[in-house]
């Protein structure tokens, strides 16, 4: 079984965070899907009863090079609805966001500390619920204390970018803060500690062990986004191009091609579903990362294994 309390070397993070998905990834999964499962669905059907006419009208615009008179009268127009599909949009993101975040983090505390490789829907949702409260709270710590530093930290790289050094920089604190900000939540979730002292303890972890968190998250990323841009970028770009290429078909209600359309909406909701998926590797990673800095839980684990090996022996 997959060891979660250990020291790894840079290799070993990006390995072992592949390793975790063929060990546990069937389990994790139907988990994260039976718990995620209805709130992906609603949240889907939302977004085609929101967007279901703002993609033709865009395609049609384009096309024939209307103005945005047709957009402001469309949202004129559909106020009232709009108002009520973007409160019940933001109210499932809540929800996705509670689930999608703490998932992961409960799901590795779990077997870190159970050992038990069959963890049921049951125990997790249980383990959420308790977690609700700590979720918003974190939520309104960030808003109060990460957020402005990552905000000032980025605008002074945007300032620099006229002397390119800020693109580079732009990209270096990206990885560094994403880190922070995931060390700050395992803590949190993990131990019983404060909002500040697991912050702390985020920037902590960051820079005890620099080069290799960083280039192992920028690693994990770089893989998500290609495997992102082959099923859902690719084919959408593909789709849109062909939608402006494609000859104005008249008859079509707003001129627009509906199989193109549908194609577009297929393409663009499992380009959803599979950020959401995917997200998953960097929390995993995040995971074993903190749990690779945690040394007093490696001692501990030690120790315990000191101690069943004496028990056996006797």
């Amino acid at each position: 079984m997959m060891q979660i309390y250990k020291k790894r070397q840079f290799g070993e993070l990006i390995s072992d965070t592949f390793n975790f998905f063929k060990e546990h990834g069937k389990n994790y999964f139907k988990n994260y899907l039976m718990i995620n499962g209805l709130i992906i669905i609603l949240l889907v059907v939302v977004i085609v009863f929101a967007f279901k006419d703002v993609f033709p009208m865009l395609f049609n615009s384009n096309m024939q090079g209307s103005s945005s008179y047709l957009f402001e009268q469309y949202f004129t127009e559909n106020m009232g609805s709009l108002i009520v599909l973007g409160v019940l949009m933001f109210l499932i993101i809540l929800m996705l966001s509670l689930v999608n975040y703490t998932f992961p983090v409960l799901y590795l505390k779990r077997l870190a500390e159970t050992g038990n490789k069959d963890i049921t829907t049951d125990e997790m949702v249980s383990d959420i619920k308790k977690n609700v409260g700590k979720f918003f709270k974190f939520f309104l710590w960030s808003l109060i204390t990460l957020l402005p530093i990552i905000v000032i930290a980025s605008l002074i790289s945007v300032a620099l970018m006229f002397i390119v050094i800020g693109i580079f920089l732009f990209l270096f604190i990206l990885p560094v803060f994403a880190n922070i900000s995931n060390f700050t939540f395992f803590d949190y979730f993990t131990t019983n500690k404060g909002f500040i002292d697991s912050l702390s303890e985020g920037f902590r972890i960051q820079f005890s062990k620099f080069w290799n968190y960083f280039g192992s998250v920028v690693i994990i990323y770089i893989i998500m986004n290609v495997i992102s841009y082959v099923f859902t970028m690719l084919p959408m770009s593909i789709i849109a191009g062909t939608a402006f290429a494609a000859p104005i078909d008249q008859g079509a209600e707003n001129g627009s091609n509906p199989i193109l359309m549908i194609l577009l909406f297929i393409v663009y909701l499992v380009s959803i579903i599979m950020s959401l998926l995917l997200s998953n590797i960097i929390y995993i990673n995040a995971g074993l990362m903190y749990y690779d800095s945690r040394t007093d839980l490696h001692r501990s684990v030690d120790m315990l294994e000191i101690d069943t090996i004496g028990s056996s022996a006797v």
